[in-house]
């Protein structure tokens, strides 16, 4: 099945779960990735042809290796995140448990393929998706690029976030979803050889390119900061490629006149999206005053050059709640000249410590310290911020800048 162009969606849960594909399992799942539509309700049994999987099926050994990897498939699970049973959306508290992947995996010497067919216990994490929109999507030309089942893991773990412009993810934490016991690699630099720099070779020629940035202490590697260098041809192609599927459910009213949502669609959150969010709100699932908290928190990023494709960084953080926490820390503390809890929520305005624009000012990031120059900090904040209707208020004898 040959369609280079054919885009393919997995939920996030998915992508972030525990497991590790051989290479002839990796090819297999990535083909019938490729046989899944949106609309498909249910999985379907499909043949896959040996030359889908082996590139020299000439070779001796090629049907051994074929019929033993369906034999390990039978006993083959992934460790993921169980999602609720009626909405299939992620718990606020993740319970965890393992599933087998497949439902059947036979060789076939007669049709010359696997006869194979996903399991149905994981159709809430590859079925009717933009139902719920809480996935990533790709295409199969990007994907059969990659060539080692890692690289294939760290792709999806990155393209997730590709609107951020970078994730940073725990060594813990990226080996226990890699499936990488400590006893391998134990040595970080064979760790960063055959896992980091492997991938970082492969992604370069995809639409998720990156470098990253490790950070330590006691010289003992603790995280890895990936940094997502946008192709940008490639990824406006894809990003109007998903607008596409999610423009095309079918339309809904949206409360127009809701200032809030003229807010996110001017920021480039679509109208579907938006449903969505609202839907979120109905339930209460946060307050109105955390979509103006999101708001402000990824107009910040964008004017300090972290995050290059803001519609998709507020929607991320509006569905997934990964801001949640952070908010209400912030509404349960006392903040001058602000009203609390729900009087909090209703104002409308941009605020950050002027001192923290100078932090970052004095200490800016590649991307940043380009944009600066030679200016001064007076410079900078009267070209990004003062020039942009932003003032100078004083609160608490804390100088912030503010934007209503």
């Amino acid at each position: 099945m040959d369609k280079p162009d054919k885009i393919v969606a997995q939920h996030n849960a998915l992508i972030n779960a525990r497991f590790s594909f051989e290479p002839l399992q990796m090819r297999l799942f990535l083909s019938l990735l490729a046989r899944i539509e949106f609309e498909d309700a249910d999985f379907k049994e499909h043949t896959v042809p040996i030359r889908e999987l082996v590139f020299d099926p000439e070779g001796g050994s090629a049907y051994q290796q074929i019929d033993m990897m369906c034999q390990k498939l039978a006993s083959f699970t992934i460790y993921i995140e169980k999602l609720d049973p009626g909405s299939r959306k992620r718990n606020k508290k993740p319970h965890f448990e393992y599933i087998p992947l497949m439902a059947k995996a036979e060789y076939r010497g007669d049709l010359g393929g696997v006869v194979a067919i996903f399991n149905p216990l994981i159709m809430p994490y590859l079925l009717q998706l933009r139902e719920i929109g809480n996935f990533t999507t790709s295409t199969l030309n990007e994907l059969r690029k990659l060539k080692s089942p890692y690289a294939l893991r760290i792709y999806w773990l990155l393209k997730e976030y590709a609107s951020f412009g970078q994730r940073t993810m725990t060594l813990d934490e990226l080996r226990f979803i890699l499936d990488i016991a400590e006893s391998e690699y134990p040595r970080f630099s064979s760790f960063k050889a055959r896992i980091l720099n492997r991938a970082q070779q492969e992604l370069a020629a995809t639409d998720v390119p990156f470098t990253y940035e490790l950070e330590r202490r006691n010289q003992v590697v603790q995280r890895v900061k990936f940094l997502i260098e946008h192709s940008h041809r490639a990824e406006s192609v894809k990003l109007s490629q998903s607008a596409e599927i999610v423009e095309s459910a079918e339309s809904v009213q949206i409360a127009e006149n809701a200032e809030w949502t003229r807010e996110l669609l001017a920021a480039g959150v679509s109208k579907r999206s938006v449903e969505q969010i609202s839907q979120q709100l109905e339930a209460e699932e946060y307050p109105l005053g955390y979509v103006d908290f999101v708001l402000a928190r990824i107009t910040k990023q964008m004017r300090l050059g972290k995050v290059k494709k803001p519609a998709g960084a507020i929607y991320k953080a509006l569905v997934d709640k990964y801001l949640l926490a952070e908010y209400l820390e912030a509404q349960s503390k006392p903040v001058a000249a602000m009203k609390a809890n729900k009087q909090v929520a209703e104002v409308k305005e941009v605020a950050m410590p002027l001192s923290e624009i100078e932090q970052m000012y004095r200490n800016p990031g590649p991307f940043l310290k380009k944009m600066i120059g030679e200016e001064t900090f007076a410079q900078h904040v009267q070209r990004l911020y003062l020039s942009e209707g932003f003032v100078i208020e004083q609160r608490g004898e804390v100088d912030w800048l503010v934007k209503r």
